[in-house]
């Protein structure tokens, strides 16, 4: 076999050389096949130096429709379909399609009726605010700022149908446009809140909801759904929720480094601190298993009261108090009775004390290493106990949790 090489002309590449090499040695080895054996009658081409024939693939056949269940031929009813469509959003409906083709094109009948019944944001038909949009964009990404307690009317952008879910504490449906960023991945720490012993020996299932069966396991999709996951799959709350989850994390970590100052070394200052009533309160606060009713008494003025309502907590600038101390007829509810208590205060300033009765939680344990170390609530950011998350107020499970169900905190 002979190969000939032009000079001239710049050097082909290795592998055009070898395939050629290849075609003539095949050609070769094929004529001396058929001189030995001259009756042999084939079909086969040879190849040539010029070009090496290569098969062209055959064409393969449609995948026909081998799952097929009571589930997948129920996508086929209209009615099913868009009452499916109303709970989940336009990602879900995505991935949906691509769990089975009979689902698909069941789904494919009705897409535009499935479009438009997807998952919508609560705030979709409010205005947007043309004021607040620069000013939250430039705050989105930094946490320090949703500490901010003022409440923004409208919304500062268009609201979007991709990502739509229910709040995790409240449960209003916002979009990803109306939720609060994702915190720091190192503020998850600091979220923790501590149970009392009650919560953290009553099962789990009784916690999340108290119409499931106590010996549910904790793999139940009913019980999935209702403990924290804050960790596992982000934070996904509402602006009126999330804005104050910096400063209620902030207060609680206080409540506890003023407690490991004060004890029964110093002077006996702290004594009976921690016991009975005078400790932490659980972090079910009112739902603690073991909650019981106190009363509790609230210095405030009468016609604080009454523009408040029964709301304590809610602020009334001196304004409106004004305007409601010199418009509002005397009226005897105002006046002291059961709820109501007048006394005489410093300086002989005459102020109305409100008396309710309110359920409390229990108290939590103290370890004695946590004051000696200043090592606050140590054992729940370790997973080493059972605790509430502030953030969502959801059921966080401890180590003896996951060793019970025979799983990590990975796989929950």
């Amino acid at each position: 076999m002979v190969v000939f090489v032009d000079l001239e002309e710049d050097p082909e590449p290795f592998h055009v050389l070898e395939a050629r090499r290849l075609a003539a040695a095949a050609a070769v080895m094929t004529a001396n096949i058929e001189s030995r054996n001259p009756d042999l009658h084939h079909d086969v081409e040879k190849p040539s130096m010029a070009s090496v024939v290569v098969p062209l693939p055959a064409a393969e056949p449609e995948p026909t429709l081998t799952f097929q269940s009571s589930a997948t031929e129920a996508f086929g009813c209209y009615p099913i379909v868009i009452a499916i469509a109303q709970h989940i959003d336009l990602n879900s409906l995505d991935s949906l399609a691509r769990t089975s083709r009979m689902i698909r094109n069941g789904l494919l009948q009705y897409r535009n009726a499935i479009m438009s019944s997807t998952l919508h944001c609560s705030n979709e038909a409010k205005p947007i605010d043309p004021e607040s949009v620069f000013r939250f964009r430039a705050r989105a990404s930094n946490w320090e700022y949703m500490e901010d307690g003022r409440n923004y009317n409208g919304k500062s952008g268009s609201c979007a149908r991709d990502l739509v879910s229910e709040c995790r504490r409240c449960g209003t449906v916002v979009c990803r446009n109306c939720a609060i960023k994702p915190p720091a991945q190192v503020t998850l720490k600091d979220r923790h809140r501590r149970l009392c012993q009650p919560c953290t020996k009553a099962p789990v299932a009784s916690l999340v909801n108290s119409a499931l069966d106590p010996e549910t396991p904790l793999l139940d999709d009913a019980v999935k759904r209702e403990i924290c996951r804050c960790e596992v799959d982000g934070v996904w709350l509402c602006q009126p929720c999330g804005r104050s989850i910096k400063s209620a994390d902030g207060e609680y970590q206080c409540i506890w480094k003023w407690r490991s100052q004060y004890g029964e070394r110093l002077g006996g200052l702290g004594t009976g601190i921690g016991e009975g009533d005078r400790g932490v309160i659980c972090g079910r606060d009112s739902a603690c298993v073991a909650a019981k009713e106190c009363e509790n008494e609230t210095d405030c003025d009468a016609e604080d009261l009454a523009v408040s309502g029964t709301n304590l907590w809610t602020a009334t600038d001196d304004v409106q108090l004004d305007t409601v101390r010199y418009q509002r007829t005397p009226s005897p509810q105002l006046g002291p009775g059961y709820e109501r208590h007048e006394i005489e205060g410093i300086g002989g300033v005459v102020k109305t004390k409100f008396v309710r009765m309110v359920k409390v939680g229990a108290c939590v344990p103290e370890w004695d290493d946590e004051r000696s170390q200043h090592k606050i609530l140590g054992r729940e950011v370790r997973g080493e106990r059972r605790n509430v998350c502030g953030w969502c107020w959801r059921i966080v499970p401890g180590k003896a949790d996951l060793e019970k169900a025979g799983i990590t905190k990975t796989k929950l």
